[in-house]
């Protein structure tokens, strides 16, 4: 169906989540400020990375892209939060035994009028913006900044509250904003796209409370474009799917006025609960409601159906909304205590076709959870997540862990106190079709060498170690997510 562009976009507003940067340390703790401080605006590479032990796997050849924030100072001026920072894709290329690393800013129109100001004037989810600053639409703001898909001979570098941008996959360069058809021009295309086993992608676009279901074929090309009502306006960053299903989870934060920063837009109304809408896949128009307890929530991992036709979905959840509305108070100020937020916990969501909805807890904290991409959508055991167990001398994490749902079994790694962890990734062994079997790959910044490194695991042996890693000759601001693109 064709809709108004206008329409829908009347109230979309900037849609990310929270957190800051660091000016000073307390005497125990490590130097984190590489995270969070400007990359160079020409970017970074091509540059090898040194091999500090290990060696790649046979079959292991291919990409890492990730994307995130990366300018937050202009002169003595500090961006008002980590979530509204340029967008920034990096590329690491795995071949011969050598990784290689390369970084570019996505050169959105907001990046385009800060750079030439020298200041940053563009509203966001944390930050007011200059009143002069002309915004006709959500790309005027879009930062395009926290995730990266690779869809057929386009890099698109996502940020929920707008367009996708294309990028040449090889240099990096900004091609501009994707449309997916001329009347969806500047139609907001979520950060946590789909993607079914066999290359079919499925996204949103969210806008207070109307959604649309983008269906995009394996070639790139859009199959369909339809809307449904989640009947209030929810913050959504992620969802989930099965073979024949999606599933909004409508929480209990809701954009209730319109007042900046965008933050201050949304209200906690824990008495709602989290809401499930149920979608059938080939018919939008078939859906049903669940109830659970109410969560604040980011990310799930995905979500698959029993032989019963219940819906499980594993999911990092939150007892509130205080960390969205708060992030991580004082990291620009110097202010920051570490402990002084909650971390999220891994749970289970069990959706069943009649009666009641619940969550089962693993205990865990844990955020940026992943699954084998051959089993999206389809029955499985694994998840891969970062351990966001609060420590007291950094912010950030340190440790990786794999959940085993059948078997209620823990698998992690700690990579040490010098090291904050950034997404891990599962990469899929070529030629095999066993859930699990490849590898898991991910960034860390050593704190202690003031460099950026890469790691890769067996993904079911996440205990024994890296099989290899490498180190850059340099530390790059720390992101949100990443794909992985097989050579």
């Amino acid at each position: 169906m064709h809709v108004s562009r206008r329409g829908f976009l009347a109230g979309s507003g900037a849609a990310l989540a929270a957190l800051n940067a660091p000016l000073a340390f307390g005497e125990t703790a490590l130097n984190w400020s590489p995270a969070y401080m400007s990359a160079p605006a020409e970017g970074y590479g091509p540059t090898s990375m040194t091999r500090l032990h290990g060696k790649l796997p046979e079959g292991f050849a291919g990409q890492l892209y990730r994307n995130g924030p990366a300018q937050f100072q202009y002169g003595d001026s500090y961006l008002s939060h980590w979530f509204d920072g340029d967008g920034m894709v990096h590329s690491i290329r795995f071949a011969d035994d050598q990784a290689t690393h390369s970084a570019r800013f996505v050169e959105t129109s907001k990046r385009t009028a800060e750079q030439a100001a020298q200041r940053f004037v563009a509203p966001g989810f944390g930050s007011i913006g200059d009143a002069s600053y002309p915004v006709d639409g959500p790309d005027s703001a879009n930062a395009a900044n926290t995730s990266v898909i690779r869809v057929g001979d386009e890099l698109l570098a996502l940020w929920e509250a707008g367009s996708a941008f294309r990028l040449d996959p090889v240099t990096l360069e900004t091609l501009g904003p994707k449309a997916w058809r001329d009347d969806l021009a500047g139609m907001p295309f979520l950060a946590h796209p789909k993607v079914q086993p066999d290359g079919t992608i499925w996204n949103l676009a969210v806008s207070g409370r109307r959604v649309g279901i983008y269906c995009i074929l394996p070639t790139g090309d859009l199959k369909s474009f339809d809307l449904v009502d989640m009947e209030t306006p929810s913050y959504i960053h992620d969802f989930a799917m099965t073979e024949r299903h999606i599933i909004l989870l409508v929480q209990p934060w809701l954009y209730t006025r319109n007042i900046p920063p965008f933050t201050n837009s949304f209200s906690w109304e824990p008495e709602r609960g989290l809401r499930a809408l149920i979608i059938d896949k080939a018919d939008i128009s078939n859906q049903r409601w669940a109830e659970l307890p109410p969560r604040f929530f980011f990310h799930t991992g995905d979500a698959w159906e029993t032989a019963d036709g219940s819906i499980c979905l594993d999911i990092c959840t939150y007892q509130d909304a205080s960390f969205a509305m708060e992030g991580e108070h004082g990291l620009f100020s110097g202010d920051y205590k570490p402990h002084q937020t909650a971390s999220a916990s891994l749970e289970l969501a069990v959706i069943p076709m009649k009666g009641e909805a619940k969550f089962l807890k693993t205990g865990f904290g844990a955020e940026f959870p992943r699954i084998d991409p051959r089993y999206q959508g389809q029955d499985r055991n694994q998840v891969w997540t970062v351990d966001t167990t609060s420590r007291d001398y950094a912010p950030g994490a340190q440790k990786i862990r794999r959940f085993d749902w059948q078997r209620g079994e823990a698998d992690s790694y700690d990579y040490g106190r010098e090291h904050m962890v950034e997404e891990h990734i599962f990469v899929p062994r070529p030629g095999s079709e066993k859930e699990g079997d490849g590898w898991l790959l991910g960034t860390t910044l050593n704190m202690k060498e003031a460099a950026t490194e890469v790691h890769i695991f067996d993904a079911m042996s996440l205990k024994s170690g890296p099989l290899a890693s490498y180190r850059a000759p340099y530390a790059w601001p720390l992101g949100f997510h990443g794909t992985w693109s097989q050579a």
